[in-house]
């Protein structure tokens, strides 16, 4: 095998340590005893290592025992790291082999004449989430800043002579392709080697399409760069309606023996400006999206990749071409997923609020060679990937300032040395007062008009109509500036509650202020729009004062747990109608076997008592798990997730304490559940909603149904008039049960009466005698 791998996160041990004492003590010491730290599994956060780190900025050690195989003894040997936040100082049994200050981003050491083969071998991690000046992001986090080891470990095996890195620029042309590679080699032989290249480019499904050799070449001691161009016929050009890949492999062979190995991932596209308009492979594009952070409700900050191809994929249906992911570099697999969807995308470093000398002279070219290190690196990481089209050097510095004006410029332009390929941008909040894009490929703004006016202004009465003006002028204003540069609005929205309607946080309010804002930006020379944001997130809330210090940012067009808001319907529309997308006409639907039943008022409710040896009592919030459980057992005719009880909890989970139930045996065991919930707006009025019936099939024909049914009843009563469920016709025991209750078949939906005919074939009732015809 020319490269060989060992995955390392499984079974670590982790101490916290918010006094720095474990670098006096010897945690890194092979010899430390480590019996009572904790065993967690890698990636992890720090809050999630233990529960008591809510919001934790210090501290944390992990450790590791690994064996190394004895025929890696004459490998070179790399320590690999996906991503520790923020700083990470390594040792490999008591021995420092470096150390990382620049979070999000990967890093590796190599090891080889640290390890003992044939015995254990101890890596120990230091990661801290310290704030520290002159660091990049350092002092300024506009995102709750998890500490640890957020991404993969592995060790890597390759031989003294390796490909060090593949850079591919693929454009596509009238035919096919210009296909351009760029191999770095590095050789740690004494010795020269002479060696042969093969290049074997395939489609996604790895059907070759075309090989190229590189005839023998010599490689002295260090790096040689191997620089190679080809036209390709046939090949399909990639892009956000049809992201067409392709894979590189490239084998290195010392006398016919493959040595090493890379497959890279590719698509033809192109990106560039003309004439003030924004071009992707030569036609002009309007980007429709949103900001997105690296962050879901089960694994915070460390990638959750079913959750990010779910987001990408629900942006997607909402007429979404673009993502910016912000405000770091995310992990490299999520942009994969945007390759793979069609998901054009913003790549930024974490310089964000940067306040220039005000942190000193020193930390200000600290701050700014971080920033550099930090964007070569991204740059380096995901130059590969097709649906990268901007490198963001910034977000919101403070452009006020001389110095930090001239650094954004700088970097800009650093980021169009490093790779012309790409667009250049840094993003403004400034840009008003302080426009300063003569080196960006596109203007990048931020703002929120009906925020600041409605939200935190409290101008009730304000008329959105005001923000539409506002987007339209100054945008305008900004265009006589640099007429011949598209703009890209990459943050605008607004702040809600979910459940919160007709107040200035308002579910209502957000969406109508978003709709307002971006019918602004219908300008020729404006390039995009970009929501603030996908999904609410945590951020610190001790400096977040101009939000009352919440925990949670609230301006996601969907919660954290991924229930969509008001505003998410909205943007569909408006983003849909933006891209030219028709609404395929609505087919005529069929009957299926869902049915509404109602009880027209909640009185006279049978009262019906548990069987001996039964109970009921409201659930705890904490119970979801057995709730889910026991929906998992009885359930017969679709499959439930493991999210659905906080999809359809989560809104108002304090509510389940008094809505929700669970039905014990005698032993205590849970074994039913029922829910006395709520719908604010069914047919206009205020109903309760009988829903999430469940009996265990173990305990069934116990008369237990009967009496849940009565309790749930009674309960709602006591909030509402009248009641609702949805339920199915081939759920027949319950539909009979419903009747004896008072529920009637609601005849008021499509196929409704045709569905209520056929199950009367199979039900006989009084009920149904009387008013099905």
């Amino acid at each position: 095998m020319p490269r060989e791998r060992i995955d390392l996160c499984n079974l670590w041990r982790f101490q916290p340590d918010p006094g720095l004492e474990g670098e006096k003590t010897g945690y890194y010491n092979k010899e430390y005893d480590t019996r009572f730290w904790r065993e967690v599994k890698l990636p992890c956060d720090f809050e999630t290592c233990l529960s008591n780190l809510d919001s934790y900025e210090g501290t944390g050690w992990f450790r590791k025992n690994i064996n190394i195989p004895d025929g890696w003894n004459d490998k070179r040997i790399v320590l690999r790291f996906e991503g520790v936040n923020y700083h990470a100082k390594v040792w490999v049994n008591g021995e420092v082999v470096g150390e990382n200050h620049d979070g999000f981003l990967p890093f590796e050491f190599p090891i080889e004449n640290f390890i003992k083969f044939g015995e254990d071998n101890v890596i120990v991690v230091r990661a801290d989430n310290i704030r520290r000046a002159g660091e990049v992001p350092g002092l300024q986090r506009g995102w709750r800043a998890f500490g640890g080891i957020l991404r993969e470990v592995e060790l890597i095996a390759t031989n003294l002579l390796y490909i060090d890195q593949v850079k591919i620029v693929a454009e596509p042309t009238e035919t096919g392709g210009k296909f351009g590679i760029f191999t770095i080699i590095k050789n740690q032989h004494p010795k020269p080697v002479e060696l042969e290249m093969l290049i074997n480019l395939t489609d996604k499904d790895g059907n070759s399409i075309t090989k190229y050799k590189v005839e023998k070449f010599q490689i002295e001691s260090g790096e040689k760069i191997i620089s190679k161009e080809y036209e390709i016929e046939g090949v399909k050009k990639w892009s956000p309606l049809e992201p067409n890949l392709y894979i590189a492999e490239i084998n290195l062979s010392v006398d016919d023996d493959i040595i090493d190995e890379k497959k890279v991932r590719f698509g033809f596209r192109k990106i560039d400006v003309h004439d003030g308009k924004l071009l992707l492979n030569g036609n002009p594009i309007y980007l429709t999206g949103f900001n997105r952070h690296e962050d879901s409700p089960r694994r915070n900050m460390t990638a959750d990749l079913e959750t990010a191809r779910a987001d990408l994929i629900d942006m997607k249906n909402a007429g979404s071409n673009f993502v910016r992911l912000c405000h770091y570099p995310h992990h490299p697999a999520e942009l994969d997923l945007c390759d793979e969807l069609g998901m054009l995308a913003m790549d930024e470093i974490p310089l964000y609020w940067w306040d220039g000398l005000n942190e000193g002279e020193e930390n200000y070219k600290l701050k700014f060679q971080a920033a550099k290190r930090q964007l070569k690196t991204m740059i380096n990481r995901d130059i590969n990937h097709p649906s990268v089209i901007f490198w963001s050097v910034s977000n919101e510095n403070h452009e006020d300032r001389p110095e930090v004006a001239k650094g954004n410029q700088e970097l800009v332009r650093l980021a169009k040395g490093l790779d012309p390929t790409h667009l250049a941008v840094h993003v403004s909040s400034y840009w008003e007062r302080y426009p300063n894009f003569d080196s960006d490929d596109v203007i990048c703004v931020n703002n929120y008009p009906s925020l600041n006016k409605r939200g935190f202004e409290g101008k009730h009465d304000y008329d959105f109509s005001e923000s539409t003006k506002y987007w339209r002028d100054n945008l305008q204003k900004l265009h006589k500036i640099y007429p011949q540069k598209p703009i890209l609005v990459t943050e605008f929205g607004y702040a809600s509650f979910e459940g919160v309607y007709g107040n200035g946080f308002g579910e209502d309010t957000q969406a109508q202020a978003i709709e307002k804002e971006f019918a602004g930006m219908d300008a020729p020379y404006v390039c995009g729009a970009t929501i603030w944001c996908w999904a609410d997130h945590p951020w610190p809330p001790s400096i977040f004062s101009f939000s009352y210090y919440l925990g949670i940012s609230p301006y996601g067009v969907v919660t954290r747990e991924r229930r969509k808001l008001m505003a998410y319907r909205t943007v569909r529309r408006i983003f849909r109608e933006k891209q030219g997308f028709v609404e395929p006409p609505r087919k005529e639907s069929s009957p299926g076997t869902g049915v509404t039943m109602i009880r027209p008022n909640l009185l006279d409710i049978p009262q019906i008592p548990f069987p001996e040896g039964f109970s009921i009592r409201p659930m705890r919030t904490d119970e979801g798990a057995i709730w889910r459980d026991i929906e998992r057992d009885a359930e017969r005719y679709f499959s439930v997730s493991d999210e659905i009880f906080y999809h359809q909890f989560g809104s108002d989970l304090p509510a389940t304490q008094w809505r929700s139930y669970l039905i014990f045996n005698e032993k205590g065991v849970a074994v039913g559940t029922i829910s006395a919930w709520y719908v604010r707006d069914f047919r206009n009025e205020d109903y309760g909603l009988v829903h999430w019936v469940a009996v265990r099939p173990a305990y069934h024909n116990k008369g237990i149904g009967k009496a849940a049914l009565s309790y749930a009843l009674n309960q709602m009563a006591q909030w509402h008039d009248k009641a609702y469920l949805n339920t199915s016709i081939e759920r027949i025991p319950a539909i009979k049960l419903y009747l004896d209750f008072g529920f009637l078949p609601d005849l008021d939906s499509p196929h409704a009466l045709e569905k209520w005919r056929k199950l009367k074939e199979n039900l006989k009732h009084p009920v149904l005698e009387k008013l099905i015809k």
